[in-house]
């Protein structure tokens, strides 16, 4: 929703005009640019590759990472990664970056050197850092014979990174972007995907439930060309997309996608398998697929039903999630403050479908009418709880496993979100360790020391 509120324009242009399909079920499936990039670009998620964050002497360039640009490389496209915001870049501000030129044109020399020479990221002199970004992806499709192939992948986020509003001044810029190249035919023969890494994560809104969810389904649309469409089997593709739409789909989803692309499987009438993680939007999905098959983690999953839960049970599921916390930046104790609860903001409880627990076996021989006399309780139950924390006020979204009959909490910290702006409090840890900054108050901050904590 804040895309369609920000840049309305470009939204109907790409829908009304240009005819594409806008994926109302994208969901997300972990936190922050990497987490949505690295899924689309290699079908994976970082766990699952090769170590590359910076902090580790061991650690790999990205380079490792099988990205979906090799293979159209392969496959005789030039390759272009277009990413504006050099210093915060999804695969260098924490992760190792590249060693080599990961694609034919490489955005990334131009963006540093220029925000070395300018005090904001907005402008570059007299233009606009949105204006050169836009520029550089115009001019790869142009400069190029319309008929070469071309494999292209911009992310900006100048704009949108720190303020939730401020991208819309682009709106008019943005559309007139798309109907250049449009009208211009350099569309003609393109699959384009247009849409978000992620909803705002820090924005006031986004301590709300319309922000929880905006955070976790972000717009994502997919245009196909006439002169695809015009053909037995783009017509085909054209009423999978259509009716993919409106089910659950993921990055995973759109890295299947590049393949179909790239070679288009001869079944488009067979729904995929819900087994495999990742599906080809131009193949029938699954309506009844699940987030737990589609690689999505309860914590980013929007297709569950939640209940209040209770308030004395979500105070000590709060309290445990602190003490994970403090565990974890108990190595920076002498630069990060302790934290201890301030108050449970929210608190809700992942309820079982009542079919499901009600299910007592089946009423007919041939097992198709089931019963539902059954009774069974719930002792392992996952939980969603938001809470505040001293020092530093920071509020925290954490989603927990709760296992009533031994008393036990199970916290992973890839679950554990930091929801409003945390600002400079974390300064001193920043640079040393870049995963504790959410976690991390300084003791400068607080008015004391850390002899004082003692």
């Amino acid at each position: 929703m804040a895309f369609r509120r920000s840049l309305p324009k470009t939204v109907e242009y790409l829908e009304k005009k240009m005819g594409a399909i806008v994926l109302n079920g994208y969901n997300i499936v972990g936190d922050g640019t990497p987490q949505a990039y690295i899924p689309i670009l290699t079908g994976k998620i970082e766990t699952e590759l090769p170590l590359t964050r910076k902090r580790y002497k061991n650690a790999n360039f990205v380079d490792i990472y099988p990205f979906i640009w090799k293979n159209f490389s392969d496959n005789g496209y030039v390759t272009m990664y277009g990413e504006d915001c050099a210093n915060i870049g999804t695969f260098t501000y924490r992760l190792k970056g590249f060693k080599d030129q990961p694609t034919d044109h490489y955005a990334r020399t131009f963006f540093l050197l220029s925000e070395k020479h300018f005090p904001t990221y907005q402008c570059f002199g007299s233009e606009t850092q949105f204006t050169a970004w836009i520029r550089y992806c115009k001019e790869f499709m142009e400069k190029y014979p319309k008929e070469t192939p071309k494999f292209s992948v911009m992310h900006h986020s100048a704009l949108s990174h720190d303020d939730i509003s401020l991208v819309k001044v682009v709106d008019d810029d943005l559309k007139a972007h798309f109907e250049e190249l449009f009208e211009g035919g350099y569309l003609d023969n393109s699959v384009v995907f247009v849409g978000a890494d992620h909803g705002h994560r820090f924005s006031v809104l986004r301590e709300t439930q319309q922000g929880q969810m905006e955070e976790r389904l972000p717009f994502m649309s997919v245009f196909l060309p006439e002169s695809f469409k015009s053909k037995p089997e783009g017509q085909k593709v054209y009423q999978n997309l259509k009716a993919n739409a409106d089910r659950l789909t993921s990055p995973f989803d759109i890295h299947e996608t590049f393949l179909d692309i790239l070679s288009l499987s001869d079944d488009l009438d067979t729904v995929q398998s819900a087994a495999n993680r990742g599906l080809s939007l131009f193949r029938p999905i699954p309506e009844t697929r699940t987030c737990d098959q589609a690689g999505i983690e309860a914590h980013w999953c929007t297709c569950l039903q939640w209940q209040k839960a209770n308030a004395s049970v979500a105070t000590e599921l709060a309290t445990a999630v602190i003490q994970t916390i403090n565990s974890y930046t108990e190595d920076e104790r002498k630069l990060c403050a302790p934290l201890r609860l301030q108050t449970v903001v929210d608190s809700k409880e992942l309820v079982p479908d009542e079919k499901v627990m009600k299910y007592g076996g089946i009423k007919d021989k041939d097992g198709f009418v089931p019963k539902f006399s059954g009774n069974a309780t719930v002792t392992y139950a996952t939980y969603m709880i938001t809470f505040t924390t001293l020092p530093g006020n920071a509020k925290y979204e954490a989603t927990v496993q709760y296992d009533s009959k031994a008393q036990e909490v199970t916290v992973d910290m890839l679950t554990i979100s930091h929801v409003n702006k945390y600002g400079d409090a974390p300064h001193c840890i920043i640079d040393k360790n870049y995963f504790l900054a959410t976690y991390c108050v300084c003791y400068d901050k607080i008015g004391v020391s850390y002899s004082q904590c003692l």
